[in-house]
């Protein structure tokens, strides 16, 4: 995909992967285009390793609560993005658990030294099923790319996804303070208050903070 990113009287050219993100100012530009052509491959690529990491699980915990074909296309997506089979049934094995748990420990509601030791219980099986989440994150070599497909193809399913597609669009860029390789700013609509937003400089290219704390 190749389009033109206009920001601040300047404009950033975008092709063939050669992506220029040498200021904040310049990654702000290029996510908020790509979002607003709804290029969510282009958009994720802005972000940096945290959000997306904070993205995935989201959008993996809403494949695995599907029902229907959700199943098996979340299979496929994630064969397609590398990572391996067993990872994907030890993490389904750990969601199940965490179901027939839960229901255990509604059962066991009227005892409560059994509700204590269900509950001691249901934290570990919640443990396990985040430690295999993570594991299975990692396991793809490419996880802008990932979270893309999530995002992509579960919007096909069911209409919505893990980020507002609404994100950045129609948005300015402003009081931007660098310090080093991290910066933060503020994002503002015309009609709505100004937000937060960070970004972090990783290997010559700026990306995007979205939950990034104000600088105090």
């Amino acid at each position: 995909m190749q389009y033109t990113v206009a920001h601040f009287g300047a404009e950033t050219q975008v092709a063939g992967g050669a992506i220029v993100r040498s200021t904040p100012e310049e990654t702000f530009a290029e996510a908020r285009s790509a979002m607003e052509h709804g290029d969510w491959d282009g958009f994720f690529a802005c972000l940096v390793q945290d959000n997306l990491i904070r993205i995935a699980e989201n959008s993996v915990g809403l494949f695995l609560n599907s029902s229907g074909s959700a199943a098996g296309i979340f299979d496929k997506l994630c064969h397609d993005n590398g990572i391996p089979k067993e990872k994907i049934d030890a993490l389904r094995g750990c969601a199940e658990h965490i179901v027939r748990s839960a229901a255990e420990s509604r059962a066991a509601a009227t005892n409560p030294a059994t509700m204590l030791e269900h509950s001691r219980r249901h934290q570990q099986i919640v443990a396990q099923y985040q430690n295999s989440l993570k594991e299975t994150i990692k396991a793809t070599p490419n996880l802008s790319s990932f979270v893309a497909a999530m995002e992509r193809t579960f919007r096909a399913e069911s209409g919505g996804g893990s980020v507002s597609s609404k994100l950045l669009v129609d948005e300015i860029l402003d009081d931007v303070s660098v310090d080093g390789s991290k910066a933060w700013g503020k994002r503002r609509t015309s009609a709505g208050p100004a937000e937060d937003i960070g970004f972090v400089k990783k290997k010559g290219q700026w990306y995007v903070h979205l939950f990034a704390k104000p600088r105090k």
